[in-house]
């Protein structure tokens, strides 16, 4: 992704989805539901953090610690998250963050496929 001004709505609306990616990379880490399931949770919680790692790369800015969400909706949480990326990548015409929106896309229907119904994880 090429770099993006910080000081526009669009930055802005990026910065709030890599927080809302951390939060979802932590819920998954921090799950206790039985394996096999877990692992595959895990799995989505680490692609969501490499996706929120992409954004901030982005953005010119580093992985700062924020506090996770509690009690998150993983797959409702990874929807939202792909659409404020469709949304935000469509007005900035950025063709190399398509990418990123099919990767959370994708982890939406995976954590969707773990779970029927809401996917309440975190603390």
């Amino acid at each position: 992704m090429a770099m993006i001004s910080p000081e526009t709505q669009s930055s802005r609306l990026l910065r709030e989805t890599a927080n809302l990616l951390n939060s979802v990379a932590e819920a998954a880490w921090t799950n206790d539901i039985p394996s096999p399931a877990r692992w595959d949770l895990h799995r989505i919680g680490t692609e969501a953090y490499l996706a929120q790692r992409d954004i901030l790369h982005a953005l010119g800015q580093s992985a700062a610690p924020t506090a996770a969400l509690p009690g998150i909706d993983v797959a409702a949480a990874l929807e939202q998250a792909a659409h404020t990326l469709a949304v935000v990548t469509q007005e900035l015409h950025n063709l190399d963050s398509d990418g990123l929106v099919e990767r959370v896309a994708a982890l939406a229907r995976r954590a969707l496929a773990l779970a029927p119904g809401p996917t309440r994880m975190g603390r």
